[in-house]
């Protein structure tokens, strides 16, 4: 059986996390969220209250002073280092030469999530995450620079991700029509990887 590496990105309250849950439980994968060493870097500096902004500043600044793949550099060497399993789903992508770098690794696709802005804020203020905008404007601002508006090059450029995506899932319904399509991808995914 071939290895299969998947990588996510999507705009904030897309769906990122149910795809990630859904491959995880129903298809076996193993994940790694890029957020992780982010949160990491901030444990470790005895940061426990931080805010998106933070997250996306300290994002920045390790791929201006380690490259722009430098997180995606950082996930492949834990994936080694902790025995990666044969189907490996990366999750938080948010910058194009995190995707080039993920890339390199052997069967590796990008499913972009998608969803309208107003649909995406509902979901946020639902599911009330400490860090996440609590108001329209909030929103916008955070979703500007996630997009890359404004943003240097080793910044958050979720929309040039979006791009560069082997496959799209537009998830503006319900939870039970994000899993089919979830489902039916992955199949499709599995078996083509198996020939």
């Amino acid at each position: 059986m071939q290895s299969i590496y998947l990588g996510v990105v999507g705009q904030i309250a897309s769906g990122k996390g149910e795809l990630v849950e859904c491959l995880v439980k129903q298809h076996g994968f193993a994940a790694f969220n890029l957020s992780s060493i982010l949160h990491k870097v901030l444990k470790d500096k005895g940061i426990k209250d931080f805010t998106r902004a933070d997250l996306q500043d300290l994002g920045d600044r390790l791929r201006k002073e380690e490259g722009e793949g430098g997180l995606a550099k950082r996930a492949v060497k834990e994936l080694r280092v902790t025995g990666c399993a044969l189907r490996v789903v990366i999750e938080g992508i948010r910058n194009p030469a995190e995707v080039n770098y993920l890339r390199t690794l052997p069967n590796f696709k990008l499913i972009a999530v998608t969803a309208k802005r107003s649909v995406r804020f509902k979901r946020l203020l639902r599911r009330a995450k400490p860090w996440d905008p609590k108001t329209w404007r909030e929103f916008l601002v955070v979703d500007r620079r996630d997009k890359g508006i404004g943003q240097k090059k080793y910044g958050q450029q979720v929309g040039r991700c979006l791009k560069m995506s082997d496959y799209q899932i537009v998830n503006n319904g319900s939870l039970v029509a994000l899993r089919k399509k979830i489902n039916y991808l992955a199949g499709n995914i599995i078996v083509s990887s198996q020939r």
